[in-house]
């Protein structure tokens, strides 16, 4: 009767620690049973933000690829109304549209005003010139040689040099409009080639750092969902960690002699005494200890 109220380790009374041990399984096997989230407690990569998006829809626009199509995590799935073209195809468009690079190209840049300067110019010249022929005749009507071979050859002289001077300056005029015009359309193909090179690049600096800004959105998105699943892994172990430290209390006092946590309860000699003298009976008559029990 004295032995079933003690463990069988001879230490505590059974019958006060039983009630601990009953209810530490108990809860042991609820904890056990009890369902698990599995994605809350698995770690999650965070989506591209929407500064990274902007700026892939960015650069996938400056190439040509259309609008990029995601799924609901994000994910590129797709483009759609790819042009095929990059950013500075307008600026090409243009240069064909104006063609500038055609021989007849300077013509749209010819001043409008330029048929009616050489217009009153040549006219200013005819007159002048027909002054110098009817100073001639006067000359030779003076001389009482009107008519007669010297005038001849000096009036014939005098338009083969006004003819030449009147060609060249009748030149000259096209040759001034012509460079000019030149200019201009030169002008213009290297203004749209430097913005078709200069427009994309500003484009690429504008993606970089909206791309920076996303990246550090990114990280920060990480860093949540980091500590969400911490947190959700941290609550999974907080009750088994608790169940643990309460087993561990229970067996260090169910293996503690009262008033003394370090030293063991003994036995008593008596009851150890008994313990021998039933062994030595058993080995002596031959009767096996569990019929003896």
């Amino acid at each position: 009767m004295a032995q079933s109220q003690y463990s069988t380790s001879g230490l505590l009374p059974a019958g006060v620690l039983q009630p601990y041990g009953e209810n530490i399984l108990k809860y042991g096997i609820g904890q056990l049973g009890r369902p698990i989230d599995v994605g809350a407690l698995t770690g999650k990569v965070a989506g591209p933000s929407a500064f990274q998006q902007k700026a892939a829809q960015q650069m996938a626009s400056m190439y040509g690829m259309g609008d990029i199509q995601r799924d609901a995590t994000g994910m590129v799935t797709g483009f759609k109304d790819a042009t095929g073209v990059a950013s500075y195809q307008p600026y090409v468009d243009q240069i064909s549209q104006q063609k500038l690079l055609d021989p007849t190209g300077y013509q749209q840049f010819m001043s409008p005003y330029q048929k009616e300067i050489i217009d009153t110019t040549m006219q200013e010249y005819d007159i002048q010139a027909g002054k110098g022929r009817q100073a001639i005749s006067d000359q030779a009507y003076q001389a009482g040689a009107f008519g007669g071979g010297r005038h001849g050859i000096q009036a014939a002289e005098y338009q083969s040099s006004s003819d030449r001077d009147r060609a060249a300056l009748l030149a000259g005029l096209y040759g001034q409009g012509y460079q000019q015009a030149l200019g201009q359309q030169q002008q213009q193909l290297g203004n749209l080639q430097t913005m078709a090179g200069f427009v994309p690049g500003l484009q690429q600096q504008q993606y970089q750092d909206i791309a920076t800004i996303g990246a550090e959105e990114q990280a920060l998105e990480q860093q949540k969902l980091n500590q969400l699943a911490t947190a959700a892994q941290t609550a999974y172990q907080l009750p088994m960690t608790r169940l643990t430290d309460v087993a561990n209390i229970y067996g260090s006092v169910s293996g503690a002699m009262p008033g003394s946590p370090t030293q063991p309860f003994t036995q008593s000699p008596v009851a150890t005494g008994i313990g021998s003298f039933f062994g030595m009976q058993n080995l002596m008559k031959g009767v096996k200890p569990g019929a003896q029990a």
